[in-house]
């Protein structure tokens, strides 16, 4: 197989595999409910299955490094598809919540695998197509999130829910196709990279780095706004007078804007000497939105919803400086890992966070003070993380 042939099956693979690295969590929250009428679902397991995602996550971000030196990105790719093919396909015909989320725990293991494997290997094969390729890769993994939970009850009411979700696992099936494929090819990196040691020596390195820290302090604060979001904005507005349908669409509306986004950051981020004066306009964004959700809810509610999703599309961003700022793909393994592992450890602590002192107290000002709080602490380390030159 010719080098132009293999660039383009590498193009679709990293195209499945970025796709696959959301559904299997943003299309099973609407089908809670509908699931709860067959499968006795305890507040437990809602509890659990909703911090999974970002604790798994984080975990990944720290196994993967070492898995990436010893393995190659190619295996690890295909290894992530397996695991969310198998995960999700088998949860779907189950009937014992607790298997549910073992394999979820399978699943979750495998999409945060792919996470940080996709920005080395963007590194590795395509360095003359950085930008171009980053926003293939941010766009196609927010457009897994954007997508799922619009049609994941229009399909439950054609097949059901266990029809919706082993739809998903149909797609990380396909994934898992191109990538048997891309491996038998045994492509060469485009680039040549030096042999770093991704375990001990570079992650010591990088926990001596500030701007490693200051970078993955900005995706974590970012993931941790992402997730509160995702997880209490209709709830907030049902609060505030609307019905569920309208939280819906508002919940819609916040995933949809970094998926637009998504497709031009990565190219700015690029051209620009420092992407701070980006981050800047989101985090002022993202205040706006929330003190216009906290004190005028009902004065305009999808001008606030514009805000915070324009605020939380700096995720795509910090993906793109993971693959800009490292020196090689073996350093981009490392980096990605530091900075989605510790990142995700932190999101896992925004709805819990959120939802205690929601339920603590009469007023909601203590919730918004710490999400603010947030914002504020973003704004300042990230200057350092989006300085140029490698971390």
């Amino acid at each position: 197989m010719n080098s132009a042939r293999i660039r383009i099956l590498i193009v679709l693979g990293i195209v499945f595999a970025a796709f696959n690295l959301r559904p299997g969590v943003t299309g099973l929250s609407p089908l809670l409910d509908t699931m709860g009428e067959e499968i006795e679902l305890s507040a437990v397991f809602l509890a659990v299955i909703g911090m999974l995602p970002p604790l798994l996550y984080g975990i990944s971000g720290f196994i993967t490094p070492r898995l990436y030196a010893r393995f190659s990105g190619l295996g690890l790719t295909l290894a992530a598809m397996v695991l969310v093919m198998i995960g999700l396909g088998v949860r779907s015909v189950i009937d014992s919540p607790s298997l549910f989320l073992a394999l979820s725990v399978l699943a979750l293991l495998g999409m945060g695998i792919g996470n940080v494997v996709l920005p080395p290997l963007v590194k590795s094969y395509f360095p003359d197509r950085v930008a171009l390729m980053s926003t293939v890769h941010v766009g196609l993994l927010q457009f897994g999130t954007f997508i799922p939970p619009l049609v994941a009850v229009p399909l439950a009411s054609g097949v059901g829910w266990r029809g919706s979700l082993l739809v998903w696992a149909g797609f990380a099936a396909l994934g898992a196709v191109v990538w048997i494929v891309i491996r038998m090819a045994r492509p060469a990196p485009a680039a040549e990279v030096a042999v770093a040691v991704v375990g001990g020596s570079e992650l010591s390195r990088l926990l001596h780095s500030p701007r490693a820290w200051a970078l993955m302090t900005m995706t974590g604060l970012t993931s941790f706004n992402n997730f509160i979001l995702f997880t209490w904005l209709p709830g907030l507005l049902t609060r505030s007078g609307f019905d569920a349908a309208f939280g819906g669409a508002m919940l819609a509306l916040v995933t949809a804007i970094p998926l637009v986004l998504g497709f031009v950051l990565p190219t700015l981020a690029q051209k620009m000497t420092s992407a701070y004066p980006i981050v800047v306009g989101f985090c002022l964004s993202l205040a706006v939105g929330y003190l216009g959700l906290w004190l005028l809810p009902t004065a305009a509610p999808v001008l606030w919803t514009v805000l915070l999703g324009i605020g939380i599309s700096t995720f795509p961003l910090a993906l793109t400086l993971i693959t800009l700022r490292a020196r090689n793909a073996e350093a981009a393994a490392s980096l990605s890992g530091f900075v989605q592992g510790g990142g995700y450890l932190l999101a896992a602590t925004g709805p819990l966070i959120f939802a205690f002192l929601l339920q603590s107290f009469d007023s909601m000002w203590q919730a918004f003070v710490v999400v603010l709080a947030s914002v504020a602490v973003k704004f300042f380390v990230s200057h350092a993380a989006c300085r140029p030159g490698a971390i």
